[in-house]
């Protein structure tokens, strides 16, 4: 049995993720790099559940494996692994001997993790700094798995892709509400059936996955359904299960309470860019990304003491899900009004918010009602670490548990900051103008990258189309969202090289690359059909001669971000004292293919709604009607996060963040 606890000092090496909570944080180490790639059983002593923890969270590193043992059978070396294969990560508990006189155990799947392609992935200079040094990190709340996750527990990982470190952080505090029990509900895990890979056959699984009853303890006041669900093995038709389209249903007492698709975009992966087929949608994973994990409140629809629920699919002759679902019970709501500071998506140098950074827009960070009232106000300050702090006021809606991604009304004094990184923090406050009970979890902070000081106001983008030359394209806009330069789809012919001279004023810009395909401009997988295109970013210099500042990885999937400044970052922008709005109501949010704008308490007879992607280009402009609810038609944008501002004339109103999903 191995126990390595640590204390508060360690947490200042995960600064990133996370702050102190009250007394102490307490470390546990389990499986380490040193171990190699391969399956690994081992017991660790963790806390002994005497203390409250308002939190556990897992921490899962993968790094390439230096030593090079591990080689296939073309005896090329792939030191991150080759395939995207499933791993996991597993708390056993004995249940008695199998007939061989080995150990028998309950499997208890905490995590499912869907390994990148690792072949050349380690070639690609970024991949190469973080996955042969420091390591790519995942961060999963594990806090549901508390009730086992006491004294000696026997855990089991079994990556034999890359290199593993597995931490626990558990997170002194009041919970936002204290768990009395964990129980799994349908779990495929061993379960194999002729022809098929382990998991759930689509032809039986409604038959295998059915209603099941649940009986509720007069103290278990809150109930809740997890599942991890991924597809796997394909044939013919759809390419069932793992590329295709298919419904899935959760039904409470007989009536569907949510509908989705499973299928999940990869194309904007922050892992990238990967060997293999990484960018192409696949069912609730994508590969470097952990299996898509859905939760379903079931509160309301226990009735005399008892809820029964079901997991329907879609069948298909071909494939099969990998399943294993928990119903978790809590007791009350502990805090009346709590509110979270959950994660900081920019500025970071998290690997998992590559995409965003390193930014020089304004800061995006997310929040977390976690009081029994509704959070409709709270103070957020930011900034960075020894600077003036700046203060967004927060206005919504969000129900316990629900979060919201703010992008905070004012930008950093970049041109402050000396270094190449700074430090940046935001601390939420006041939930509903109230003293926050739990004020060790609203306070983040980040180490983030200094984006790049152009020494000149003149610019040259060089591009060169593949043999679909409609589908890439690219744009530079300022810190108001304007579009400054662009190329646009209709001049390109296939095969060409367009160069475009561009002159900006000093101040802050983004270089946006798209991909309507999400396939870049250039993948080996279809490089025979598509060809091969690329493109290169310069400044010119005091003696009028190209210098380049980056050549385009043409395997980027659905978009690239480059955010610079010419000169000097811009300090303000224009209308960002106007605060998010709450007599301004956008709904669905997140949205998929609509949303409804509801002016019922604006007027104006010239109303306009723009709005704009994260690196701040004007998306959608389309005229709307005051005093009534008007529809938009978002299904053309990619998932991610839009600002929406409503205009009368050239007179902003409102503005609304919303999300775009594919889910």
């Amino acid at each position: 049995m191995k126990k390595i606890t640590s204390t508060l000092t360690l947490l200042i090496a995960f600064s990133l993720f996370l702050s102190a909570a009250p007394g102490d944080t307490t470390f546990i180490q389990t499986f380490d790099f040193s171990l190699g790639r391969k399956t690994k059983i081992d017991t660790f002593r963790f806390p002994d559940g005497t203390k409250k923890y308002s939190k556990v969270l897992m921490y899962y590193t993968i790094k390439c494996d230096p030593k090079g043992d591990y080689v296939q059978n073309n005896g090329i070396d792939y030191p991150c692994g080759e395939w995207d294969y499933d791993v996991f990560t597993d708390i056993l508990q004995p249940i008695g001997v199998n007939d061989d006189g080995s150990p028998r155990y309950k499997v208890n799947r905490i995590w499912t993790y869907i390994t990148p392609y690792g072949i050349n992935i380690d070639k690609d200079p970024y991949m190469k700094d973080i996955l042969n040094t420091n390591g790519w990190t995942y961060v999963f709340d594990v806090t549901d798995f508390l009730p086992l996750l006491k004294g000696d527990v026997i855990l089991r990982d079994n990556n034999g892709q890359e290199l593993v470190d597995i931490k626990f952080a558990f997170i002194e505090g009041t919970p936002a509400r204290d768990i009395i029990n964990i129980k799994q509900v349908w779990n495929s895990i061993g379960v194999v059936y002729p022809t098929h890979w382990e998991g759930y056959p689509l032809s039986k699984f409604d038959s295998i996955v059915h209603d099941t009853t649940f009986a509720i303890a007069a103290n278990e006041k809150q109930v809740k359904l997890r599942t991890t669900v991924t597809g796997h093995f394909f044939g013919q038709g759809k390419n069932c299960a793992e590329f295709c389209k298919n419904i899935h249903n959760v039904s409470v007492n007989g009536n569907t309470i949510r509908s989705w698709d499973i299928i999940q975009q990869c194309a904007d992966n922050a892992m990238y860019p990967q060997g293999g087929t990484w960018l192409l949608d696949r069912a609730g994973w994508c590969p470097g990304t952990e299996g898509k994990t859905n939760e379903f409140d079931l509160t309301q629809y226990v009735t005399n003491g008892k809820v029964t629920f079901d997991y329907d699919v879609e069948t298909d002759k071909y494939g099969v899900y990998r399943i294993t679902s928990y119903i978790v019970t809590y007791g009350d709501i502990n805090q009346t009004d709590d509110v979270e500071a959950s994660l900081i998506i920019s500025p970071t140098i998290d690997p998992q918010q590559r995409r965003h950074n390193p930014s020089a827009f304004s800061p995006i960070v997310v929040i977390k009602n976690m009081g029994k009232n509704n959070l409709s106000s709270a103070t957020i300050t930011y900034g960075f670490e020894g600077k003036e702090p700046l203060k967004h006021q927060w206005k919504g809606n969000l129900a316990f548990l629900q979060q919201d991604t703010v992008t905070l009304s004012k930008i950093p004094d970049w041109n402050a900051i000396d270094s190449n990184t700074a430090k940046f923090y935001f601390e939420i406050t006041l939930p509903n103008g109230k003293s926050d009970p739990t004020p060790y979890n609203n306070r983040l902070s980040s180490v983030c990258q200094k984006p790049t000081v152009i020494n000149s106001n003149n610019f040259y983008v060089l591009m060169t189309t593949n043999k679909r030359p409609k589908e890439t394209y690219w744009r530079i806009t300022d810190i108001n969202g304007n579009v400054v330069a662009a190329i646009s789809t209709d001049s390109l012919t296939a095969s060409k090289a367009f160069g475009t001279d561009i002159n900006l004023p000093d101040g802050t810009y983004c270089i946006t690359y798209y991909d309507t395909a999400e396939d870049g401009l250039g993948w080996w997988a279809n490089r025979s059909q598509v060809g091969a295109g690329n493109s290169t970013f310069y400044y010119i210099d005091s003696n009028n001669q190209r210098k380049r500042i980056f050549a385009l990885n043409t395997d980027f999937g659905a978009y690239y971000r480059y955010w610079f400044a010419a000169n000097n970052f811009s300090t303000k922008k224009e209308n960002e004292s106007i605060d998010t709005d709450d007599t301004l109501l956008v709904y669905p949010n997140p949205a998929k293919e609509t949303i409804t704008i509801d002016l019922s308490n604006i007027e104006g007879d010239n109303i306009i709604v723009n709005i704009y992607d994260i690196s701040g280009a004007k998306c959608i402009e389309q005229s709307l009607n005051g005093n009534s609810s008007n529809t938009v038609n978002i299904n053309g944008l990619m998932p991610g996060i839009y600002m929406l501002f409503v205009r009368d004339g050239t007179n902003s109103i409102a503005k609304k963040k919303f999300i775009v999903s594919n889910n």
